[in-house]
């Protein structure tokens, strides 16, 4: 995907946010050349499959500035850092590596964001102070959704939305988290088929209500949850 195709793709995104789109894409592709961030190193392809999937979710929910939004293990900061660039929410980048936190570190530093917050921890130890705080939480190529709803929705409020950002086999995991989605209280909002416009990946944008407070067992270690899956 070219820049010029990017800008094609994004009709609703303005010049100045675009600009910040390319240097986001440079900064990374040269902080990956120190330290492994992500293995995308084409320019062209990091548009698309990193850029361009992470905004997928302004397709479908409201992320304006009354919205807190937490990004479950945003690796070198996707799709938080480009949702930021492109909306309003107050972001919460949350990952457990600290090379991949000191990037995003100074990509808030050098443009000047202010409406992302790092932090470094586990998502199931951050949920220890931080239950039912966010508006919103979204997972991109994490861990499987069985696994992915345990780890965010006690992070989420009543009433607010998990966005799961899943490949092709989104169905197979949507039944493999039927239990999880009836323990934890959930309703799926939609399930959103997309393709992306160069490379013709296909993505699953999958939207989940939370109906009522998780139980405070949840979320269990992460042994526990990788050992044994809701």
């Amino acid at each position: 995907m070219t820049k010029e195709e990017l800008k094609l793709n994004l009709n609703n995104v303005d010049d100045n946010k675009l600009s910040l789109l390319e240097r986001l894409i440079d900064v990374t592709l040269e902080t990956n050349e120190k330290f492994n961030l992500t293995a995308i190193k084409d320019k062209d392809a990091f548009r698309e499959l990193m850029v361009f999937d992470s905004l997928l979710p302004l397709k479908y929910v409201d992320l304006d500035s009354n919205k807190t939004v937490i990004d479950v293990g945003t690796g070198a900061g996707f799709p938080g850092l480009p949702l930021a660039i492109c909306s309003d929410a107050k972001y919460t980048l949350l990952d457990s590596t600290n090379k991949k936190i000191g990037h995003i570190c100074r990509v808030i530093d050098e443009f000047k964001l202010q409406n992302v917050t790092p932090f470094c921890a586990r998502a199931e130890e951050f949920a220890l102070n931080s239950r039912e705080a966010f508006d919103y939480a979204i997972a991109r190529a994490v861990a499987s959704l069985n696994e992915l709803l345990e780890l965010c929705v006690p992070l989420i409020k009543v009433g607010g939305l998990f966005i799961a950002m899943k490949g092709p086999r989104s169905d197979e995991e949507l039944d493999d988290a039927k239990s999880a989605i009836k323990k934890l209280d959930l309703e799926v909002v939609s399930i959103n088929e997309e393709e992306l416009p160069i490379s013709k990946e296909k993505r699953t944008i999958i939207i989940f209500k939370k109906l009522k407070a998780t139980n405070k067992k949840y979320p269990r270690r992460f042994s526990e949850i990788k050992a044994k899956p809701l």
